[in-house]
């Protein structure tokens, strides 16, 4: 007979709850913003466009909804776009909002991801709101974010591609002042170098940690231990890293008491003030190497085509900058994609790099539901366990970041502890603690044609 405990079945029934009432406020969302959306038809059709007074009756309109739902004026103008939007040119978004298939979250960002489609192309419309909303009706609003931009340069490749090319114009940098004798550096440029930049940050700045830790640790004492003045080998950083795991696991004092985020920007600061710029080039895309992954077609790396290219996880980049970083990519990986864009296999295969780099590939983030940690900052993990006989295959691999590779982890009491069976095709089946499941689908990858 099973035991059914409180503990659980009362958890399942918040969750239960919450959703239910979440489906409740989509559904008034939908109806609040038909309502905003009508009043934005009120105004056209009393003062079209261009027409004299259209500036001041608009203002009037952001002003009249702004002091009644007691926002700013930036958010009333926003949900009046909105609203708008969705009753003119996204019936389907609409719809699923009101039956509470999505959030107004999620609408925000199908009508905001669509910018790239001339606002007169329903077609176009059409055939987004078809690769979208049901991606965003299975994901998180931040994930669709990601998703929704790569669909609106689907179906309208040569805006898209335009916009990204125009935009490189714009790069800047700019410094702001705040409090306490601080300021903000910031630095407007094309994604993928921006990525790769604080990539890059992060895993030296990782690395001076652990060699901190190492060091309190013991690890530059003894006949194998690193040699000072000489570059460190794959196994000397093996060591470094698990005497600074001892000497975490010990709680030792840290050499660097300095946080991730004040090691990155103390980095960042000695990079600019004391670097050589005499031989740095325009777009500094040769100093990339392994950081950024993406994906474009074979036709549009030739040069055949302009389909846009796609950063994953994040979204569409400029095609000429893609071809760029293929240019000075060590290593290229061919993706094999099905008729729904879903990777299925890539010519890399067999040796353990090569499959870290088809499961990085494949699931472009950690495979937990909603979490949108990048793949190549994650652990790959054996679904099912290792020291239990699960196989170092890619059909029992996949991504996942520490926070959620924590939750199966089999130290983990039985009352709290997940599981994660992978299924075909590589969606990967979550059981929690209470019985439930959740299924994680790799990301789909849209298809420029």
């Amino acid at each position: 007979m099973a035991i059914i405990d409180p503990y659980l079945v009362r958890s399942e029934e918040i969750v239960d709850r919450c959703r239910e009432i979440d489906r409740r406020i989509a559904a008034l969302e939908a109806e609040k913003s038909a309502l905003l959306g009508a009043r934005v038809q009120l105004l056209l059709d009393e003062v079209p466009p261009g027409a004299d007074g259209f500036e001041s009756a608009e203002r009037s309109m952001f002003a009249e909804i702004s002091a009644g739902l007691h926002i700013s004026r930036a958010a009333a103008a926003r949900a009046l776009s909105t609203g708008w939007s969705l009753n003119d040119r996204f019936p389907a978004t609409r719809a699923a909002l009101a039956v509470g298939e999505i959030s107004l979250r999620h609408a925000v960002v199908i009508v905001a991801g669509a910018s790239a489609i001339d606002i007169a192309d329903h077609e176009a419309a059409a055939r987004y709101e078809e690769l979208v909303v049901p991606y965003a009706a299975a994901e998180t609003a931040p994930r669709t974010e990601a998703f929704a931009k790569s669909a609106a340069a689907a179906v309208a490749p040569e805006s898209t591609t335009e916009r990204h090319r125009r935009a490189r114009v714009d790069r800047q940098v700019r410094v702001t002042d705040v409090d306490d004798g601080m300021a903000w550096l910031e630095i407007l440029m094309p994604s993928p170098l921006a990525h790769a930049a604080h990539g890059r940050l992060t895993a030296i700045a990782r690395r001076i940690r652990t060699t901190g830790a190492a060091e309190v640790g013991g690890a530059f004492h003894g006949p194998h231990a690193p040699q000072v003045g000489r570059e460190l080998t794959d196994d000397d950083w093996r060591r470094l890293e698990l005497f600074a795991s001892m000497a975490d696991d010990l709680q030792e004092p840290a050499r660097d008491t300095r946080s991730l985020d004040e090691i990155r920007a103390d980095i960042a600061t000695d990079l600019l003030l004391a670097s050589d710029t005499d031989l740095i080039n325009e777009s500094g895309i040769e100093s990339i190497r392994a950081t950024v992954q993406v994906t474009i077609a074979a036709s549009t790396l030739t040069g055949a085509d302009d389909r846009p290219a796609e950063l994953d996880g994040r979204g569409p980049i400029d095609v000429d900058l893609a071809r760029r970083l293929a240019a000075t990519a060590d290593v290229w990986d061919r993706l094999f994609l099905d008729a729904r864009g879903m990777l299925t296999r890539a010519d890399t295969y067999a040796p353990t790099e090569r499959m870290r780099r088809f499961l990085r590939a494949r699931d472009q983030r950690c495979r937990f539901p909603g979490c949108r940690m990048p793949a190549r900052s994650c652990d790959i993990d054996h679904n099912h366990d290792h020291a239990k006989g699960g196989r170092t295959d890619l059909g029992n691999l996949c991504c996942l970041c520490r926070g959620h590779h924590a939750l199966k982890h089999p130290d983990v009491d039985d009352r709290w502890r997940w599981h994660a069976i992978q299924q075909p095709g590589g969606v990967i089946e979550w059981i929690s603690p209470d019985g439930r499941a959740y299924v994680d689908e790799p990301a789909p990858r849209v298809q420029f044609v």
